[in-house]
């Protein structure tokens, strides 16, 4: 159980609400894959909140816990192509949801 504890304090710097959003989205899909974007996950699309979505993915493919085919950045800001949960990211993801209820 450390080991679980430890993997969800690493997550604790990411933005709460896009991290929120990116779990609930891929948790919804597992174990297939889906196409992200910023405005698809119900946050706005301000340069803020598009770092927030950026930063997001990066932290959480670092981890292992995210994989992806690719990262576009367009004129409609971020988009995150064929994006799935790792076995390890939904086992915390769904950890993380069990100690917050």
């Amino acid at each position: 159980m450390a080991k679980i504890r430890d993997g969800i304090d690493t997550l604790k710097p990411i933005d709460s609400g896009c991290l929120a959003a990116i779990g609930r989205t891929l948790l919804g899909v597992w174990p297939g894959s889906t196409t992200l974007h910023p405005d698809d996950l119900g946050l706005d699309d301000s340069l803020d909140q598009q770092h927030l979505f950026i930063d997001a993915v990066q932290t959480l493919c670092d981890r292992g816990l995210l994989a992806y085919e690719a990262l576009v950045i367009g004129i409609r800001g971020p988009e995150l192509r064929d994006a799935a949960l790792t076995a390890r990211g939904r086992a915390l993801l769904q950890t993380s949801e069990r100690l917050a209820a």
